[in-house]
């Protein structure tokens, strides 16, 4: 990855960023406005590699055609002096990302040749008069040439850069024109596109932006994010987010760096997967395909028949009588599954407490893709509990574990509880020690009522992993059941019945229950 940053005031978010997206494989081509002192913005990053600053520098004030020249010469040094990578990304001094480095890299990887900006054909609605005062003789040179306005910051694979050139060296008029055109730099590459009739940019072409951009009226400059910005950060699904400053926005930047940007599953361990099961021989060949595909998290199986554990360092044993040792009341006295998995679960915890998310599956779940692409997906993801199936009371009244929730001197309304199914669930240890705590005070009852139920009321997050699992929602990990299925918010991939068959199953799936069929 090449991140092209164009800074102007601040070389302490210049550092920020620079350290935030930094790693071994990406390249930093950076441009200084000319007007500025260029030795603060050096020294900021002088301890990082692979950081390259423009030879050339432009006086790049806003709406002026030197932010053009400056991404194209910084475009030029990189097919000139750096070696081939795959995608480059044009980022302002202002920007910062707001998912990690692994997150972002997948993404940007699964779509290896799209463009990816914003355009819309002019006259544009949130532009003053369409933005048709922008272009000198829009009406006229309109018939030739059809032009477009959107976002500056925008991202392309290498092999753009090459019909870019190209297309300037054919047609020298275009640049020309171009540097008489108001805010050049939030129409020029939009307009070259569109234009330059090339099939492997026609193809390619995808109108979305990479950035949250917040704008408030008049429209002329995008907001100063702040910490009030906070819970709409990290809802957003953007990779990166503009505008901060050093000073408006630290309160936000330093919660970004120190619950989001920093997570990442394969730094420092923080994720780990458990593997609950009876018998771990009895499944091998799929504990064994968990563990050789997920490289970037600790594995480890939760043995809970004492007659099929076998010590070894990855491997767990919990008898259902630990749960009374810890201070908790079982809901049943000889059933973990499924009634009581969390309190295994809870077992674990107390004795790995150093991660910070623990994933629950149940040996009866098969995965037809690849692990590590399906726990990739929630790198950046920070929800307390992802379950699967949630459903509310009112949605499911015939339930029958629905009352099965206990909680000394307090009576819960039906319209507060929650259900979900865990054959696989995720819960941060932030929960795990919260439900540590409720459950020592006297609470008990059926996991799958207790746990969202005393979750959800306590504010943490809750998610469901037929949501949050995948970034193209064209894509689902959990597919629709048939008719024939008993009870109607207990569907998909995850149905007890009936029993799903090969044939059912088309692309990547998440199954359960899969005891009793073919499907391996």
């Amino acid at each position: 990855m090449i991140y092209v940053i164009l800074a102007h005031t601040s070389p302490e978010m210049l550092s920020i960023i620079v350290k935030k997206l930094h790693n071994k494989k990406n390249h930093f081509v950076i441009h200084i406005d000319r007007n500025q002192d260029i030795t603060p913005f050096v020294k900021s990053i002088s301890e990082l590699s692979n950081c390259h600053f423009t030879p050339k520098r432009f006086s790049s004030y806003w709406g002026s055609f030197a932010l053009v020249d400056a991404t194209l010469h910084a475009f030029d040094f990189i097919r000139k002096e750096l070696k081939k990578r795959q995608r480059i990304v044009l980022l302002s001094g202002a920007d910062l990302p707001i998912k990690s480095n692994l997150h972002i890299e997948r993404y940007l990887n699964s779509h290896p040749d799209t463009i990816f900006i914003e355009y819309e054909p002019i006259p544009r609605k949130l532009w003053h008069t369409g933005g048709l005062n922008r272009f000198p003789l829009y009406e006229t040179v309109s018939e030739s040439i059809k032009f477009y306005g959107g976002s500056q910051w925008f991202s392309i694979p290498y092999k753009a850069l090459s019909i870019i050139f190209m297309f300037l060296k054919n047609s020298p008029d275009f640049i020309t024109y171009f540097r008489h055109v108001k805010i050049p730099d939030e129409s020029f590459f939009q307009t070259l596109f569109l234009n330059c009739e090339n099939s492997y940019i026609t193809n390619n072409l995808r109108n979305q932006n990479l950035h949250l951009i917040k704008w408030d009226y008049p429209y002329t400059h995008p907001r100063v994010l702040t910490e009030k910005n906070l819970y709409l950060v990290k809802k957003s699904k953007s990779l990166f987010a503009r505008k901060f400053n050093v000073r408006n926005s630290s309160a936000l930047i330093n919660n970004l760096t120190e619950n989001l940007l920093d997570f990442q599953i394969d730094n420092n361990k923080k994720t780990v997967v458990v593997y609950l099961t009876d018998n771990i021989d009895r499944y091998k060949g799929r504990y064994k395909k968990l563990k050789k595909q997920l490289k970037t998290a600790d594995v480890f199986s939760l043995i809970t028949n004492k007659l099929h554990y076998k010590q070894q360092n990855d491997s767990t044993l919990y008898e259902h009588y630990n749960c009374e040792q810890m201070g908790y009341t079982p809901f049943k006295e000889d059933a973990i599954i499924p009634y009581s998995t969390h309190l295994a679960l809870l077992y674990f915890f107390k004795q790995n407490p150093q991660y910070d998310y623990y994933w629950l599956i149940q040996d009866d779940v098969v995965y037809n893709g690849h692990w590590s692409d399906f726990f990739n997906r929630f790198v950046a993801n920070t929800t307390d509990f992802i379950g699967c199936y949630n459903t509310r009371y009112k949605d499911a009244k015939h339930w029958f574990w629905w009352n099965d929730v206990f909680i000394p001197n307090h009576t819960i309304s039906p319209k507060f509880k929650i259900r979900t199914f865990n054959p696989v669930a995720r819960f941060s240890a932030k929960a795990l020690y919260f439900l540590d705590q409720i459950l020592k005070s006297g609470a008990s009852g059926h996991s799958e009522v207790l746990v969202p139920t005393m979750l959800s009321l306590n504010g943490f997050s809750i998610s469901d992993i037929a949501d949050e699992a995948q970034f193209d929602k064209s894509k689902p990990l959990i597919i629709p059941c048939t008719k024939k299925a008993i009870d109607n918010d207990n569907n998909g991939t995850f149905r007890y019945l009936p029993h799903i068959m090969k044939e059912e199953i088309q692309g990547e799936y998440l199954f359960h229950p899969v005891k009793f069929n073919t499907i391996e």
